[in-house]
């Protein structure tokens, strides 16, 4: 993924007369943690004015100050991202705009400036990517604005056109950005790697719910715009390179691994091979007192039919034995790696991918449509791309969610890897 050219203008006032809260404590301390984010270098956040240097964010500031931030950007291009946060207090301004209160002048009056003037600074900037972040009352009565904005835009608004309390919506964010990736984080979106503008909205949004009590006036967080899906942060899909020791030993997978062992110590007859697999408990169907039942002649054959299109196996002279390449991947600690490389190399249909197959399924999961390995084909072939379903192919779609290429759902359908 290309270095995106991400800047930030964090603004934080809690100066306005007969207001309590958020205390000046509270609002340093949230601008403060902005810093902190600001420093994980894996978000790529730079100063609005100077890429190269960490945004600092600005306490009370004059809109003279705030101009000569918007007007000292240097180096400004259309894959320019600004990331605006205003955390404070403000009044409404007609149907659909608000002040935002900035400080007190010396007389004792609030300084502001109209949402509407901020935009429209920005866009004179030449700023086409923008995100904005209010944590402030009446928020959700700008959305209009936003929508009048030129570019690719994206709006977080702590509430609707009620009340914002005490700048909780500003720490739900944050928490947001800070937390570590976890597994099964619903903070990623599967569809776009990584954790999106929008997955922070709507995680903030959760935790505001979840704390709201009884008695409480409401607080309504809305977004808006189409900017929402940019990833903010990538989560890379979770694929050891050893053999994954949570998968079934009885599952595709693992009688595949079990399989290359035996053969390992070859070379073998098919007769041989089926008698080692009829006393082996990883190729056990079911148990009885009579006469247990095992894999089938017939699936032995699948099993050494995707082994040998892999490339793991030979057949000189009738006996099977293991190829250098099925060697490697006889080591449990190779074994993910090799598999995968050679299911994308010599079983797949050339020019299925893993990236390519990744797509489709996303596009058939947009669709709602189960990805089995039929719906698969149909739609690799709708882009264009002739994918195989023979014996090996079909065994390999079965077998790749296993490695953490991809997840296991129901029946045959295969799922985007796990993230983070």
């Amino acid at each position: 993924m290309a270095m995106v050219d991400r800047r930030a203008l964090v603004i934080g006032s809690w100066q306005a007369p007969g207001r309590l809260l958020p205390t000046p404590q509270k609002v340093q301390s949230l601008l403060g943690r902005w810093e902190r984010v600001f420093g994980d270098e894996r978000y790529g956040f730079g100063s609005l004015a100077d890429r190269s240097v960490r945004p600092t964010p600005l306490q009370n500031p004059t809109k003279a100050e705030i101009v000569a931030q918007l007007e000292g950007a240097s180096g400004i291009s259309n894959d320019t991202e600004l990331l605006i946060f205003f955390v404070g207090h403000s009044v409404s301004e007609g149907a659909d705009d608000i002040q935002l209160i900035l400080g007190q002048s010396k007389d004792g009056n609030d300084r502001t400036i109209q949402l509407r003037w901020l935009l429209q600074t920005i866009s004179h900037e030449h700023i086409r990517k923008l995100v904005v972040i209010l944590d402030t009352c009446h928020a959700g009565r700008t959305a209009q604005q936003f929508r009048g904005a030129s570019g690719q835009w994206f709006a977080m608004l702590a509430t609707d056109d009620g009340y914002a309390f005490d700048a909780a919506f500003s720490d739900a964010v944050l928490r947001a950005l800070e937390a570590p990736i976890r597994r099964n984080d619903q903070r990623l979106d599967r569809r776009h790697g990584g954790m999106t503008y929008n997955k922070v909205f709507e995680n903030a949004r959760g935790r505001i719910v979840n704390t709201s009590t009884e008695g409480r006036p409401s607080q309504d967080p809305r977004s808006s715009g189409d900017y929402g899906i940019t990833l903010l942060l990538p989560a890379p899909r979770r694929v050891p390179d050893g053999f994954n020791v949570f998968a079934s030993s009885r599952s595709i997978y693992g009688r595949v691994f079990r399989l290359l062992q035996i053969i390992q110590n070859g070379p073998h007859s098919v007769d041989e091979l089926r008698a080692a697999t009829r006393s082996d408990s990883t190729f056990l169907l079911q148990r009885s007192e009579g006469a247990s039942k095992y894999v089938s002649t017939e699936r032995l054959g699948e099993y050494l039919e995707f082994l040998r299109k892999a490339g793991f196996i030979n057949q000189p002279g009738g006996r099977i034995q293991m190829t250098e390449v099925g060697l490697r991947a006889s080591d449990h600690r190779r074994f993910n790696t090799e598999v995968m490389a050679a299911i994308e190399a010599r079983v797949l249909t050339d020019g299925v991918t893993y990236e390519f197959l990744n797509e489709v399924v996303m596009q058939l999961l947009s669709d709602m449509i189960p990805p089995t390995p039929i719906n698969i084909q149909q739609r690799a072939a709708m882009l264009g791309r002739l994918l195989r379903l023979d014996i090996p192919t079909r065994l390999a779609l079965l077998l790749l969610p296993s490695t953490g290429q991809f997840l296991k759902g129901s029946a045959d359908a295969i799922f985007p890897a796990e993230l983070g």
